[in-house]
């Protein structure tokens, strides 16, 4: 959220979760309810993380993947990630694809992103990668139960964040406004008193060296979520290039992209989440046309400098 001076009321709370800093706001002048409304959502996304992190041998997911080939009765909450993350797998045409977990851990990402960097000493191995199977994954809805084809494993990643945080706003909407910024990751609900929504920026994404302006767009966020996928932080050094996180389905390799970043609003945090992801991995041409198609606000920043929105994005930043 854009740092600016804010109304007293705006009580504000923040702790580290799922790789990222999380930071909540609330439009409350009661302070004990707002501090009640925190430590319930930093239980909640401490236990979403135990359940759905890939980086945790002992998590409901990776327990799953562990059974691929049988049906596996699931809980609430991994049934309702799955079936999210298959929603936007098949609204995105696979570009948004939930089954790229062996391709991750080739590209070298195998544990926590904070311990990847500076390692760098890892390999390709040549392997028959099991790509674009989200297509085969199998829902007993009677059941609640997953079927993941043999050798096909799951990462939830920004879908399980960004559910999270909007599963984290309706806990705190019962106090007042709020907002919940989930490494950047924004989920809002109503707009707080006397302002047209919360406050929000998009930072540049390139480094201290380039002279540009401390903020590429800033406009009023509510009753909706913001999602940014990029390629200019979790990178790391793997035999020899740079690789990322955010892999092409279709090659099983880091998505080649002539995007740093992609950002892109939505009604719901899944949704922005996936078509960010979809939007970056499709490059500038391909990813405006589909975000055009969808009618969503989206905006993205090329390696060269350029930066595209869609007319839904142009009317809100008219609106600041």
């Amino acid at each position: 959220m854009k740092q600016q001076p804010h109304p007293a009321s705006w009580q504000s709370h923040q702790f580290h979760a799922m790789g990222s800093q999380i930071a909540l706001w609330l439009d409350s002048a009661d302070l004990p309810q707002a501090t009640a409304a925190f430590e319930e959502v930093e239980a909640l996304f401490a236990a979403n993380e135990r359940a759905l992190s890939r980086f945790r041998p002992d998590s409901e997911l990776m327990r799953l993947n562990a059974r691929s080939g049988q049906w596996v009765p699931v809980s609430d909450l991994l049934w309702r990630e799955i079936v999210l993350a298959i929603e936007m797998a098949r609204k995105t045409n696979g570009r948004f694809d939930p089954t790229l977990l062996n391709a991750l851990a080739q590209a070298g990402y195998d544990r926590s992103f904070e311990q990847i960097v500076g390692m760098g000493n890892g390999r390709w191995l040549a392997f028959e990668t099991l790509l674009g199977r989200w297509f085969d994954v199998r829902l007993n809805v009677s059941h609640q139960a997953v079927y993941l084809p043999a050798g096909v494993q799951l990462d939830l990643g920004g879908i399980a964040k960004g559910d999270t945080a909007q599963q984290a706003l309706a806990l705190m909407q019962a106090v007042g406004p709020g907002l919940v910024d989930a490494g950047g990751d924004l989920v809002a609900g109503a707009a707080p008193t006397g302002f047209p929504g919360w406050p929000v920026a998009l930072s540049p994404p390139w480094g201290d060296d380039v002279v540009a302006p401390e903020n590429l767009a800033t406009f009023w966020l509510a009753e909706g979520a913001m999602a940014t996928s990029g390629i200019d932080y979790r990178s790391w050094v793997h035999n020899g290039a740079v690789a990322h996180h955010l892999i092409n389905p279709r090659t099983g390799q880091p998505a080649q992209t002539d995007l740093l970043t992609a950002t892109v609003l939505a009604p719901n945090a899944a949704t922005a989440e996936a078509w960010a992801t979809a939007t970056l991995i499709a490059g500038a041409d391909v990813g405006m046309e589909l975000l055009l198609a969808q009618e969503m606000a989206g905006l993205v920043v090329g390696r060269d400098g350029r930066i595209l929105a869609t007319p839904q994005m142009d009317q809100l930043l008219q609106g600041v």
